[in-house]
Formats: C-alpha cells, structure tokens, sequence
C-alpha cells in the first residue's frame, strides 16, 4: 500500500506527494523533497524514513517542533493513513486513498474511536510538552527576548493561534509589545484590542472570549471589532508587586476557538514568566546602579584630585586641611595656593549634595584659581567669582565661601566672608570666633553684590580656623547635633599643637559623638599657623 502526502498551507493550493525511496526530506531548503516555503520552517526541518516496512517521522532538531497529530515529535514515530504533521504553517496529511476514516493517535495513546476524546487526548499531551519546554527555557541562558519567543512558538504548537503577542510594562509604566507573532508570517505589528488589555491588564484577571460578539464584557467594543478576532484567551503576567504585562493569543472562530485547558494553560505560562520578567528587570537594574556607582567613584576621585596635593611650604608656615564627602561626590571645597609672598586660600559650601553641587564646587575652584594671584586684590577675586558664578545662574545655585591672603613679609591677613561659617582663631587652649569680619552675600546669588575685607595680624602661635557647617551639623545616632560648643572645645583642645593635629583631633572628635552615624553633609576643616620670625 503506498502512502501519499498531501501538503495544505494558508498561500497556496494543496499539493501531494507519494512516499517512495529511503527517505524524505521536508524543509524550506529548494533541494528538500517537501519544501515548505516558511520561514519558521527549518532548511532541513523533518523527515519521513521507510523502517521496518513502514513510514517513520523524526524531528531534526528544528527550533520551531514538528508535531504529529498535535503533539510535539520527541524521538521517531511511526506514521499511517489519517496521520497529521504541522511543520510551521504547514500541514501535511498522511492518506492511502481507502480508508479516511481513521483517527490520529496521540504518542502513548491508544486508538479510543471517540474522535473528540481523541482529539482532547492530543491537546492535553501537546499543552503538557508546552509548559515543560517553557519552563525549560525560563531555566535555560535565553535573553528575555530570546525567552519571549520561545514562549509564543510553543503556544502556537500547542493552541495554534493566528497571531499572539507579549506586552510588558516600560520604565515609564506603559505597555509596549515586546513579541509577537503570527501564523501568516505578515509583517507589522500585533495589535491588542484595547478592551482586553483593560480588563486583563487593569484587573490583573485572565480572559477567555469564546465569541467577542456574543460576550458581555466586550459588547460594543470597536477595537475588538476592527480587530477581527472572536475568540481570544489572555493572562496577565503579574507578580506579588503588580501586573508585568500580558500575554494574548487571538482566532477567528471559523479557524480556532479556544477553550478553558488553553486558558489554564496561558496562565500557568504567564506565572512562571513573571518570575524571570521581575529578575531580568532586577538584574538590569542592578547593572544599572553599578554603572552609576562606578560613575560616581570615578567623579570621587576626579573630585578629591582637584585638592591640593601638598600644602605650600614655607619658612614659619603651617597649613593641613580635610574634606570628608557624605556621599561619593559632594560641594565642599577647600584651595590653598602660593602666590610669591602671598599665601592664598579658600574654604566653601555649595548648596546641596548633589552631583550637580559638586560640578558647581569645580567650576567655583576653577575661579579662584584663575582670579588668585598677580596684583589682584582679595574683595577683587571674590567679585570676580561671584560675577561669573551669578551669570546664567538660572538653577540659583550658591556658594558660602570664606576667602582670604595672608602677607608672608608682615603677617597681615585679609578675609572675606560670603555667608559663610565665622572662622576662628585658636591660641592658648581657646577658640574664639573672629566677629569684625564682614558677611556678605553668598557667591552666585546677585550679580552685582559688594564684599567688604577685614584685615588684621595673624598672631604668632595663633591658628586660624575655617570650616563648612557640616561639623558642626554631624549627628549621633539619636539625632542630637554636634553643635558650636564641641566644635569649639575640639579646636581649644587641640590650639597648641600643629594645625594637622588640630584638624585630626577635630575630625576624631566628629566620629565619636556620630558613633557610626552617616554624615548628612559635607566635612571641610582648615587650619592655618604663621610666625613671620621663623
């Protein structure tokens, strides 16, 4: 008896073979013996192999199975009359020419005669072999891309939709088709009547529409109308934080009306999906913050580079400083440079702590260093940095700044106070705030505010003390704040030693009170000693 094939796809008139020789390949390659022009279709896809006196069918590894009577090919089978193979849109019936009568049998079934039940046998093994596959790939290296067309290839193994898509929420919240596909192979996008993703998406509820023009929930809906699609069958892809997406499967009547099994199906699918959705967006965000840590410890380090290095040396002169950032970038600053025998420096607060703080830190260091020296004056400099920080200032950001030039040859020292932190003078085991200093405006603010110097001899022995209110706004783990009174205390403790043990006594002093507190500000702490007769 010989065994003919009868090829039916959705482009083209059916054709038929007859089985003869050893073997027969089915593929889209032109030199198969059954080309099936699909390109789902693998270029060598199946076979069908004479054994034993008898037609056989084997899989060949095709990323898209072959299914025999509905069920995915696991090893080779073997093939009669009335025998139905789908490879891609394609399906391929196996007859005699006498006896059409037969039922096709599921693997591991029997022929039962009743052909429903024979049919619901297939469905159940094919809906089965499914959710193994997919939970295979949810385990399995895929990308989520990669992973999202698995799942629809095998649904359209399984239920054999016409076209199906999955939507996941973006980051800013909207629902965007990730994957779709269609049986046609049409090019364009998948669209989801608006109705169904209301009520699968908004209800976080499965759907399944046996005929969208008999159900009540989508009367008058003209996205499902001009859709064209009655029978439908969506899962939300949902977790315990909220609703992922959806994933849709839609039909005409006349060719697939889904039933609850592809229901339970769908949704059983779109849970073990949701698990990787929410680790893959986990992941990426991870990878995310790492790249924004990395970035961060990078502008750290440019940050802490714009410092000075080394303190200027001189005969009698004595400068250490320290700035400790509450976060990897902050807006403290602190510059001391040497200009012939004048000794520059500068200690400020930009308001705020963020990353746009610390470029405004940058660019008020960069003035300073630029108008710092020469003839210039010291209310000269300060002007300078205010006009050019206060231009374009459209943010209306601010720096509190204390500036000043210390006179190496007699020992005079100007200051110029923009609403910064009095400084202080520490001598004699006591620290007393300089009060004839002037405040002026904070740099940035007006354009064209004046700055008044105050000028007065640095006394041998004397330190002199600059800071930002982050010292003395350090907190202890019940909230209680460091204040003025330790500031002071710490600095007279430490008024006879070197400004670098008054700066380390000081900084010591903070991380006992906080006791593991995190800063809440930036800590900058300048001291400054100069005896003329040394």
């Amino acid at each position: 008896m010989t065994l003919r094939v009868r090829v039916e796809t959705p482009r083209g008139s059916p054709a038929e073979y007859a089985l003869d020789g050893a073997e027969m390949i089915i593929g889209r390659a032109a030199t198969a013996a059954i080309v099936i022009s699909d390109s789902r279709v693998s270029r060598q896809h199946a076979r069908l192999i004479r054994r034993d006196g008898g037609w056989w069918v084997e899989d060949l590894g095709a990323r898209n199975r072959t299914l025999l009577n509905g069920a995915p090919l696991q090893r080779a089978e073997r093939v009669s009359a009335g025998d139905r193979l789908e490879v891609g849109d394609a399906v391929l019936v196996l007859d005699d020419g006498e006896d059409r009568g037969r039922t096709a049998s599921a693997p591991g079934a029997t022929a039962l005669g009743d052909d429903t039940l024979t049919r619901a046998v297939v469905g159940d093994a094919a809906r089965m072999w499914t959710l193994n596959e997919i939970h295979r790939a949810i385990a399995g290296p895929l990308s989520l891309s990669e992973l999202l067309d698995v799942i629809l290839a095998r649904c359209f193994d399984a239920v054999h939709p016409e076209e199906g898509v999955i939507m996941l929420r973006g980051a800013d919240g909207a629902l965007t088709s990730v994957a779709s596909r269609r049986r046609d192979a049409r090019p364009g996008a998948v669209v989801v009547p608006r109705r169904l993703v209301e009520e699968v998406v908004g209800k976080g509820q499965p759907a399944l529409v046996l005929d969208a023009a008999y159900d009540e929930r989508f009367a008058g809906s003209a996205s499902m109308v001009s859709s064209g699609f009655r029978s439908v069958v969506a899962a939300p892809i949902v977790d315990a934080e909220g609703t992922l997406g959806l994933i849709a499967l839609c039909s005409r009547i006349a060719v697939r009306q889904f039933q609850p099994p592809d229901l339970d199906m769908l949704v059983s699918i779109a849970s073990a999906a949701a698990l990787r959705v929410r680790n893959v967006a986990l992941a990426d965000d991870l990878a995310a913050r790492r790249v924004v840590e990395r970035e961060l410890e990078l502008a750290h380090e440019v940050q802490m580079a714009m410092l000075p290095r080394a303190m200027p040396l001189c005969p009698g002169l004595a400068v250490a400083a320290q700035l400790k950032p509450a976060r990897s970038v902050g807006g403290d600053l602190y510059d001391v440079r040497l200009d012939g025998d004048r000794l520059w420096f500068i200690v400020a607060d930009v308001a705020g702590k963020s990353i746009a703080a610390a470029l405004y830190m940058a660019i008020a260091r960069a003035l300073f260093r630029a108008a710092a020296g020469g003839g210039a004056t010291l209310t000269g400099v300060v002007t300078r940095m205010n006009e050019e920080l206060a231009r374009d200032n459209e943010r209306m950001m601010f720096v509190t700044a204390l500036v000043g030039c210390l006179d190496l040859r007699t020992s005079e020292l100007g200051l110029v106070d923009a609403g910064h932190n009095t400084a202080m003078l520490a001598a004699d085991g006591r620290a007393e705030d300089l009060q004839d200093v002037p405040k002026g405006t904070a740099l940035g603010v007006i354009e064209n505010a004046e700055y008044r110097q105050a000028t007065f001899a640095l006394p041998p022995g004397a330190t002199l003390v600059l800071y930002t209110d982050g010292l003395t706004d350090a907190r202890a783990a019940n909230g209680e704040m460091f204040g003025e009174a330790r500031l002071r205390a710490a600095i007279a403790a430490a008024a006879t030693g070197t400004p670098a043990a008054l700066v380390s006594t000081v900084f010591g002093a903070i991380e006992r009170f906080a006791a593991g507190a995190p800063p809440e500000d930036d800590l900058t702490l300048l001291a400054l000693r100069y005896d003329a007769r040394r």
